[in-house]
């Protein structure tokens, strides 16, 4: 009794001394230092030259590029000049099984444990995307981890196994995969693909980004062999680095980037017994439809209650990003904008741009308007992508298409100062993050053989005039149209319509009259 009670009454003094010293500490004004703690000390990183890349070219063509960066983590990461883009003369969805096998068995990491204890020991993550034009291999990791990590990264490159059992997990993910795309209500990445089958059709950049159902079987290791052999080569690869001294990455990369240890070198029995050429084409630009009729009615049902929609994407050619008019597309996207309707509060919630206050705000049965610019070395595609009920699907074409042929009315100075700021405040904030800054590090250099600084971009976009959006707008729609239609599309335009009202610049043309086009004539 007596122990329990002496228990009881130093709980209670501990307690006071605590609420004490908080109240103590509270008392303590916000510029002077709490009593009692080691004072801080910060850096103000001013050694640090931010964007300051130093690029080094090996005798085998192989570019190193790196910028500093403060903090004891730093981002690697190999970026190749590969993708759907250059698939023509293979099986379709290679570059999408390649994708998918990153990182499994290899030369020097046979063992999935193996591979987890080296992330474990270094507190790293890893990753693989492909896009249409540049597979990214990166890694986050302690900077005393750059050799081994970069190791993982060249034998997932170059010395690969490609075993059967990860062939066949390959295809049952893939299989998975676009299971998961056709009943997902999110149909984004869908969309995506298929305005650039329309617009480049048939061929480099129209080519799927993802391996259909019917080709998951028709690619086996040869391919994935062969197709590696051509497109890993020193001459189209950048290892880029942030965070990490550049002599290291160096000799990282010297030390674990032997390309006669890759594993088509060693053994040529696994290719294919005649290799196709590469496919260097420039990307020409056709214009076209894809229609994917499909009941979407019962996607929406369960929990989430998604609505019943169909989808409408219309583009326009608009140019690489080695084109002097790729700046202005870019403001030209910002000042577009858009969203679903769920954000569309107007001004009130911040939302300026035109898919926002001149459709979203005007038209309630939208459910979503978002502007897109896709640009690639040679060529890109502007598209608007809009959803709706599939009964207003012509409706929302109509005034999807209005709102492309309002651009060469001109622009405001108000709206095009804030597309301005707003693109540059995306590009910086963007780029305050390691693993973005990386691969626009590779990108810069694989695309433009040097890194060209935030500034000069920043530059570019404030040099935007109202004339400079006309001209590109212009530029946009004297192209044919590149139209996509996805789900009950008994309602939506025929291309000829599109097309006729792209050449007449007259969004009537898709539709006899009615209360809908009255309202926005």
């Amino acid at each position: 009794m007596l122990r329990s009670c002496a228990s009881s009454t130093t709980r209670l003094l501990t307690r006071s001394r605590f609420l004490d010293a908080r109240r103590a500490y509270q008392r303590v004004p916000l510029d002077q230092p709490l009593p009692g703690l080691q004072e801080l000390q910060y850096s103000d990183h001013k050694e640090i030259d931010p964007f300051n890349a130093t690029i080094t070219t090996l005798e085998n063509g192989l570019r190193i590029a790196s910028e500093p960066h403060f903090g004891e983590f730093c981002t690697i990461a190999v970026a190749i000049d590969s993708g759907a883009r250059y698939e023509i003369q293979y099986p379709l969805g290679t570059s999408h099984f390649i994708e998918k096998i990153a990182y499994a068995a290899s030369e020097n990491f046979k063992s999935g444990e193996a591979r987890h204890q080296l992330l474990e020991k270094h507190g790293a993550i890893v990753d693989c995307q492909s896009t249409r034009d540049t597979f990214i291999y990166a890694a986050s990791c302690h900077v005393k981890g750059v050799d081994e990590i970069m190791q993982l990264i060249a034998d997932t490159v170059l010395r690969p196994c490609i075993l059967p059992e990860e062939l066949q997990y390959a295809q049952l993910n893939i299989a998975s995969e676009n299971a998961h795309l056709n009943r997902n209500p999110e149909c984004e990445p869908l969309l995506t693909d298929w305005v650039h089958e329309a617009a480049f059709r048939g061929n480099t950049l129209g080519l799927s980004k993802y391996c259909k159902d019917e080709g998951i079987t028709a690619i086996n290791r040869e391919h994935l062999f062969s197709y590696l052999k051509q497109h890993h080569t020193p001459q189209r690869m950048v290892v880029a680095g942030v965070g990490v001294e550049h002599d290291a990455l160096v000799a990282a990369t010297k030390k674990h980037f032997d390309m006669s240890t890759s594993s088509w070198n060693k053994d040529s029995s696994i290719l294919l017994p005649e290799i196709p050429e590469i496919d260097n084409s420039l990307a020409q630009y056709t214009g076209g439809e894809k229609r994917v009729e499909r009941d979407l009615s019962e996607k929406g049902l369960g929990p989430s209650q998604y609505p019943n929609l169909a989808h409408v994407v219309l583009g326009f050619e608009s140019c690489g990003y080695k084109d002097a008019d790729f700046v202005p597309f870019c403001v030209l996207q910002s000042l577009m904008g858009g969203g679903t309707s769920f954000s569309a509060g107007g001004p009130g919630k911040g939302m300026f741009t035109r898919l926002y206050v001149d459709v979203l705000n005007q038209y309630h049965f939208m459910f979503n308007a978002t502007s897109y610019n896709h640009s690639y070395a040679d060529a890109g595609v502007f598209c608007i992508s809009a959803s709706s009920d599939p009964s207003l699907i012509r409706e929302t074409s109509q005034i999807i298409a209005n709102e492309f042929f309002r651009l060469v009315e001109g622009v405001h100075d108000e709206e095009l100062m804030r597309a301005k700021i707003q693109l540059k405040s995306q590009l910086m904030m963007n780029l305050e993050v390691r693993p973005v800054m990386v691969e626009d590090l590779a990108r810069q250099v694989i695309g433009h053989g040097y890194r060209r600084k935030p500034q000069e971009y920043l530059d570019l976009i404030d040099q935007v005039t109202a004339e400079d959006i006309n001209r590109v707008s212009e530029r946009m729609l004297v192209s044919k149209p590149a139209v996509v239609g996805y789900g009950d599309l008994r309602n939506f335009p025929s291309f000829k319509q599109f097309d006729k009202a792209v050449a007449t610049r007259d969004f009537k043309e898709l539709n006899k009259p009615s209360v809908f086009s009255k309202i926005i004539s």
